[in-house]
């Protein structure tokens, strides 16, 4: 455990009001952005020199903000010093009377991240389980400066040189420190008499961050002194450079993707009018806002290939992620997901809103005027009883409008341009033998509700890892 009460090198003295100062700015510019009053801040407290600095700063700052303050310790069970630290953690917050949490998890060693990763991974999941509006982490300037190595040695593009964001809404995380160095946080520490625990594993440099801060940083900071600092601002640049590219793509999705009953499509026409740059942007933005990994440069070439240079009719399907496909039908690409196995379905429909069936989708019924299936016409009030939910067989006709003949459903699902994937796991309902609705579609044309008569339109929403 660390504790020094050393004199303050002069070289420092100066900046230390810059800590408690800017962390007062950076919560009140963003409390009133996010229109936020008394919110539920978290401290990640780890109980190292970084968190202890962090909590100490908001702890003096609830004399001048209004908020709640709380602090969380993850406990890995990795050092044999974890419970000792989990008691420094929890008295540190009793001496400040800031609420202390204790999360103990388990880390799976052989899960094919590393420990350093699988640790992250896990500790991050505690945090995000937390009822807290934000979640505060003490990551600095030097951490900035390593993620941004890390990531070169990585082949990262633009959002991973990026590094880390100070301010994160969609995933509830705020890194007010980012512009100071560890030097800074300890000179703020010694000054304000705080103790803080030292890490072991900190030292070893098996661990790819602690490589990166041990054996490369001093290095490049022997010939370049503000090294940090200049690292830490390219990757802001970098951020920005990343915002602007994700403008672009939200432009070219405007355009490309569009949006349909059940599904997303990107337009390969409009995509290969695209420059190459613009395609990969496209395509790796389209990727992240569903939650799929950035691909290689490799995986990424492929997608282009056999999305813009494949035949027409060429039966496409890249695999994107674990039982994620991107898959191609009738000059469109599809996010599918097959995690779901097709399950025979046959169920009497006995007037439920909202019907959940074996392939996790589900059948939502809604009664309108003059729309739907006429349930309330003469000779259908009690047969609309006896509806049946089933499975596609082959062979089923369906009549969409009077005065045409009936066709074939397939012929109906293709021209709707419904891709083969959906038709396997639509439901149909029947009445008795006879197909009298497709969901997402209409009744059958002698069963359609008129102006006046109370109808009842069918909608399927497929697993919400469906189709994207």
């Amino acid at each position: 455990m660390a504790n020094s009460k050393s004199p303050l090198p002069n070289r420092l003295a100066k900046k230390l009001d810059s800590i408690p100062s800017y962390v007062q700015q950076f919560f009140a510019d963003f409390f009133i952005a996010q229109k936020l009053a008394n919110p539920h801040l978290l401290v990640a407290f780890s109980g190292g020199l970084d968190s202890s600095v962090l909590l100490h700063a908001l702890a003096q700052l609830q004399a001048k903000l209004t908020f709640k303050l709380s602090a969380m310790h993850v406990h890995h069970g990795l050092s044999t010093n974890a419970d000792v630290w989990a008691s420094f953690c929890e008295k540190v917050c009793s001496d400040f009377n800031i609420p202390f949490q204790l999360k103990k998890v388990v880390i799976d060693k052989s899960s094919g991240l590393g420990i350093e990763a699988t640790a992250r991974n896990v500790r991050y999941q505690a945090l995000s389980e937390s009822k807290a509006d934000f979640i505060c982490l003490a990551q600095h300037q030097d951490d900035q400066a390593e993620t941004l190595l890390l990531q070169l040695a990585r082949g990262a593009g633009v959002k991973g040189l990026a590094g880390m964001a100070r301010v994160d809404v969609e995933r509830k995380l705020l890194r007010p420190l980012l512009g100071f160095s560890r030097a800074e946080l300890e000179a703020y520490a010694k000054q304000h008499h705080l103790q803080w625990i030292e890490d072991e594993s900190n030292d070893d440099t098996q661990f790819d961050r602690n490589f990166m801060r041990h054996e490369v940083l001093p290095v490049l900071q022997k010939r370049y002194p503000a090294v940090t600092q200049t690292l830490s601002r390219s990757a802001e640049i970098l951020a920005e450079t990343g915002a602007l590219l994700d403008d672009l793509a939200q432009l070219d999705a405007s355009l490309a993707i569009e949006s349909a009953p059940n599904n997303q499509k990107l337009n390969i026409r409009i995509l290969k009018n695209l420059s190459d740059a613009r395609q990969a942007n496209l395509i790796r933005w389209w990727l992240s806002q569903n939650q799929i990994s950035m691909p290689s440069a490799q995986q990424l070439q492929q997608i282009l290939q056999q999305l813009c240079l494949a035949k027409s009719d060429a039966l496409i399907k890249i695999k994107v992620a674990e039982s994620q496909y991107l898959r191609r039908y009738q000059g469109s690409a599809y996010l599918v997901s097959e995690s779901v196995v097709s399950s025979p379905i046959n169920l009497l429909w006995q007037g439920e809103e909202v019907v959940s069936l074996p392939n996790q989708s589900c059948l939502i019924f809604t009664k309108k005027m003059g729309e739907g299936l006429a349930l309330q016409r003469d000779g259908l009030m009690q047969a609309n009883m006896k509806l049946r939910i089933k499975n596609r067989e082959g062979g089923e006709k369906f009549k969409p409008e009077l005065g045409r003949p009936s066709r074939t459903l397939k012929s109906v699902l293709q021209s709707i341009e419904m891709p083969p994937w959906l038709r396997e796991q639509l439901p149909l309902i029947f009445m008795d033998e006879t197909l009298v609705y497709i969901p997402n579609l209409g009744a059958a044309a002698e069963l359609q509700a008129k102006p006046n008569e109370v109808g009842c339109v069918i909608s399927w929403k497929p697993f919400a890892g469906g189709v994207q």
